[in-house]
């Protein structure tokens, strides 16, 4: 008897850490995705007879962030523009720069907001330059005329790139095999105690020998 009160046991123990490894599995897989990624365009122009970058705030949702960033000149003045962050390391260490930009010139960068006051750009992982609380980018020639942004974090998030609609049918797909095994360890469960036990066995022989 206890031999077979044991095996039930393990019987048991081996199906309930079956139904467990799917949804850790999936934890896993979840915690691996690459963070979103955001696309943006930044204008730098003159506006009001001052050089100024359109829009001059970048709000981010969350971090990490993967921000990739195509910046226009169309300064209708004629005039170079940058885009540019600053490392705390150096007045010239720039770990995000455009170079000079001529009007109606245009690039794209791409960087990792990890953090308010830090970036990740390769394997380059530094503490930039901040204002308020945020990262400062600038212009370089224009920086002293107050050609600056920054770069928040917290608000309402502009757009991000869709999610791959992948992922979500394997969660889906995951949790529902979860409930079905649950419920399968459950009536398995359940017969397996009851047919280890003295009382259903021998009301059963009792039943079979024609009693009530």
């Amino acid at each position: 008897m206890r031999a077979r009160g044991a095996t039930a046991v393990a019987v048991v123990g081996a199906l309930l850490a079956v139904s467990l490894v799917g949804p850790m599995a999936g934890t896993a897989r979840a915690d691996t995705l690459p963070p979103p990624k955001l696309y943006m365009t930044v204008w730098a122009t003159t506006a009001g007879g001052r050089p100024v970058f359109e829009p001059s705030t970048i709000t981010l949702g969350q971090v990490p962030t993967i921000v990739n960033l195509t910046v226009k000149n169309v300064d209708p003045t004629g005039m170079q523009h940058t885009f540019t962050i600053r490392t705390t390391t150096g007045t010239s260490d720039y770990i995000v720069d455009t170079r000079y930009l001529d009007p109606g010139q245009q690039t794209t960068v791409e960087f990792e907001v990890f953090s308010a006051d830090r970036i990740v750009v390769g394997t380059r992982n530094v503490t930039v330059e901040t204002s308020g609380g945020a990262i400062k980018f600038f212009c370089i020639p224009h920086e002293g005329a107050g050609m600056v942004g920054t770069i928040a974090i917290g608000g309402a998030a502009p757009p991000t790139e869709e999610p791959e609609k992948g992922v979500f049918l394997r969660a889906y797909w995951i949790g529902l095999l979860g409930i079905a095994g649950t419920l399968l360890l459950i009536g398995i469960s359940y017969f397996v105690i009851k047919g280890s036990s003295p009382h259903f066995r021998d009301h059963h022989e009792h039943i079979r020998r024609g009693g009530p």
